[in-house]
Formats: structure tokens, sequence, C-alpha cells
């Protein structure tokens, strides 16, 4: 008797935690480990009318140095929204649909994805391990052009959900890593994020030159409260160069640093606009 009260009492045990197990799914990564919002690097539209003799133009009127960062940063702007469109918009919707249970520590999102001439049927699963949480997401198009399931994108997320990573696929006809997003957060907001090109043949299955491109994005204590750190293959140079940008969210002013563009690769230094773009004086 002593011995089948043991074994219901385990088998209730074993239910129960199993029911709590089922009711516990994991948080998902937060939005912005994967979308990263460039737009916000501007300058002061608001008074375009002040006097540039006011301004403390190095050249009067000039702004080559909030230009050329503006350059940068359009250009991962733009290679990162063709790029993550589709696995963004995937990734968000999950947000809106309650996972199933798998068993295993493992739940699944399942749902459909409209918006681009075509469905998408995403199928996101989360397991979670012993130091993380793998994160799979799959996608099928129907329709003319369509194609079967396959891995998109997977990554993993840290239990606290202060970091993690993802890895994107290229798509469907080439399955192999293009795009790895890493991300830090303090637990409310991502504060560190860096989208790294790795893949390693174009199309014509010739050698990508820019495998290693980066994109840093993160915040600073001080007026200058934001950064750019990107690393990026120039043509000119047959090898890779560095720009450094620090920038203020709320007054926009900022300086950049690329020894190579402004011609001080033996004494590199900052070159500084204000908050309505224009070349000024850095000050010490």
């Amino acid at each position: 008797m002593s011995s089948l009260l043991a074994l219901a009492i385990l088998n209730l045990m074993f239910v129960s935690c199993e029911q709590q197990e089922k009711d516990n799914p994991p948080e998902l990564p937060p939005y912005e480990s994967m979308f990263t919002d460039f737009s916000q690097f501007k300058v002061n539209e608001a008074n375009k009318s002040v006097p540039v003799t006011d301004l403390k133009s190095t050249e009067e009127g000039t702004m080559i140095n909030y230009g050329f960062s503006a350059l940068e940063v359009g250009f991962f702007n733009i290679v990162l929204g063709v790029t993550l469109v589709i696995p963004v918009a995937s990734f968000a919707a999950a947000f809106n649909h309650k996972p199933v249970f798998l068993g295993d520590a493992t739940w699944q999102w399942s749902y459909d994805v409209s918006g681009f001439a075509k469905t998408y049927k995403a199928r996101l699963v989360g397991q979670v391990r012993s130091d993380d949480i793998l994160w799979e997401m799959y996608l099928a198009v129907e329709g003319i052009g369509g194609h079967p399931e396959f891995l998109w994108f997977h990554g993993t997320s840290d239990l606290d959900g202060h970091g993690g990573q993802w890895i994107l696929n290229h798509s469907y006809e080439f399955q192999e890593p293009v795009l790895q997003i890493d991300w830090k957060s303090d637990g409310v907001e991502v504060g560190e994020i860096k989208y790294t090109y790795v893949r390693a043949l174009n199309n014509n299955r010739e050698v990508e030159k820019g495998n290693g491109n980066y994109v840093e994005v993160g915040k600073l204590a001080g007026d200058l409260d934001a950064y750019y750190n990107i690393h990026i293959y120039n043509s000119n140079y047959d090898d890779f160069i560095d720009v450094n940008i620090e920038w203020s969210t709320t007054e926009y002013n900022g300086h950049v640093m690329c020894p190579e563009f402004f011609n001080d690769i033996e004494d590199p230094q900052w070159h500084c606009w204000d908050s309505y773009g224009y070349d000024v004086v850095c000050e010490n």
C-alpha cells in the first residue's frame, strides 16, 4: 500500500511540474534585438535660418563631417532594411500569438505573416536549455514563387534576457549565414547591438569581399550619448576602414573619426558638426 501511495505522489508531482513548465513559456527576446532605428541619426531641422557665421564653421557652410557620417550610417540602414524587412516582420508578429507547449522545455509559435504580396507561414520554436534559450524561425512561402519551409534564422538568448545572438540565413536558394546580430540589454532596453555581414560567397559563388563588414550601435554616458562603430570594406583601398561616430540623440551634434577619409592617418582626429549639421571646430 505504501509503495502505491508513493507512486501516486510521484505521479502527481510529475504532472504538477509538467503543468507548471507548460504554463511558463520563455519570454521572447526584445524586438529591438533584431531591429535598430537608424532614422534617429539626424540634425536639427527646426531652424535652418540660423546664420552660418554664427555656427563657428571650420569652412563656412560646409557639412562634410555630418554628411560623411550620414552617408556611412545610411548605407547600413539600406542594407539592413532590405535584408531584415521580412525576418523582422515575421519575428515581430510572434508577440501577438500564444505558443503551444511541445514538451522537452520547448514551445512553438505558429502564424501567418502577410503584407509583402505573399503569405509567409512562420514557425518560431523556443527551447529552454541549461544555460540559454535556443530559437529557430522557420518560414515557408505560399503561392507563385513560393518555397517549402526552411530555417531562415536561429539564435540564442540568455536566460535572464540580457543578451543573445541571431544568425540570419540568406534565402531558400542559399541557405547559408548572411548576417550575425549580437545584442546586449540592461533588462529594460537593448543598449548595444552589432550587425556583422558574414556571407563568404555571393550568388555567383565568388568570394564576398564585404565579409566582415559590421556596424555596432550603442549608448554612451555624457553629452554625446550614442555611437556607431563601423568597419567596412572600401574598394578604393581594397581593404577595410574604420569609422567611429559619437553623437547626441537630443542635441544632434557629434563628431566622426576616419583617418583614411580625413587624411590624418598619422594623427587621427575627431571632426565635429553642430546641431544643424554644419562643420565646426572641435572643442577640447
